[in-house]
Parts: C-alpha cells; structure tokens; sequence
C-alpha cells in the first residue's frame, strides 16, 4: 500500500466534498482536520474526508426535512 491509498491532498479533498480550496485550508486552520506534511504538500486522512461528507449529507438533509414541515418556507426570523 502506498500513502496515496490513505490521504487526499487539499484540491483532492476539495473535489470529494464539493468545496472551494479556500474552504480546505480555512477547516485546516479551524482544526477540522488531522492533516500531515510531506514537504510542502498538505494531505488530509481519506477516513475525516469521508466522516465530513457524510455528516454533511445528513445535515443537509435535516434541513431540508425541516424545511418541508414548514410547509416549504425557511424560518425569516
């Protein structure tokens, strides 16, 4: 097995979670993940990539569950 089998690199994780690259390096500096450096290349564990997309499918579809028992309208307030 090779280290590519276990990491991402930022515009690798970018493209998995449908995100910008800025958004990659903003959750770095927030610590949503335990990167490693290799050099200068950043690279992020496939396994946290995977975590965050799905918690983020589930969220969005909270959302949207919560939307329609609104009847379709998002809360104003």
């Amino acid at each position: 097995m090779e280290i590519v089998d276990f990491f991402y690199t930022e515009d690798q994780a970018a493209k998995q979670l449908n995100v910008n690259r800025i958004t990659i390096w903003r959750w770095i500096r927030e610590g949503k993940f335990d990167i490693q450096r290799v050099g200068r290349e950043v690279l992020i564990p496939k396994w946290e990539v995977e975590l965050l997309k799905v918690s983020r499918r589930r969220n969005k579809r909270k959302t949207k569950q919560q939307n329609s028992d609104r009847g379709g309208m998002a809360n104003i307030s």
